[in-house]
């Protein structure tokens, strides 16, 4: 036996938490449906495909590991139209708040917020991005 520690992988359960849920819109008072990737899909130009909001899961900065528990850091990108990106973005981000969280990947102990949600500098006139960092505690499966 190696001893080795296995624990959930907490990007694909936040992909499984996020794809499909409804966020609110204040840009366009309306309920959005939010598609989640984990490999930003293009057209064969290297554009960005809809439909839009598109949530982008992906490892954020290192975590870190102590005797119990491991806490990871998962990037979530959103891209939109216009201020749709950084309000659907704030939306997920509460959305995925929480603690004692199931998924069919693993157990998540809990989700905060590390980086709130930012719009960034993003290459179109018709879509924008914006991205936010989450904390996931997770233990040993």
């Amino acid at each position: 036996m190696s001893g080795e520690l296995v624990f959930p992988d907490v990007r694909t359960a936040v992909w499984e938490l996020l794809n499909g849920s409804k966020h609110y819109d204040a840009f366009t008072d309306s309920t959005v449906t939010v598609r989640a990737v984990l490999k930003i899909p293009v057209d064969a130009h290297g554009l960005i495909q809809g439909p839009f909001p598109l949530a982008h899961v992906r490892n954020g900065a290192p975590g870190t590991q102590g005797f119990v528990d491991r806490v990871d850091r998962v990037a979530v990108d959103v891209y939109a139209p216009h201020e749709s990106a950084v309000n659907v973005c704030e939306s997920i981000c509460t959305y995925l708040t929480g603690q004692g969280i199931e998924t069919p990947s693993g157990y998540l102990d809990s989700i905060e917020p590390d980086e709130l949600p930012v719009d960034v500098p993003y290459q179109s006139e018709v879509v924008n991005q914006a991205t936010a960092t989450l904390l996931v505690v997770t233990r040993p499966i």
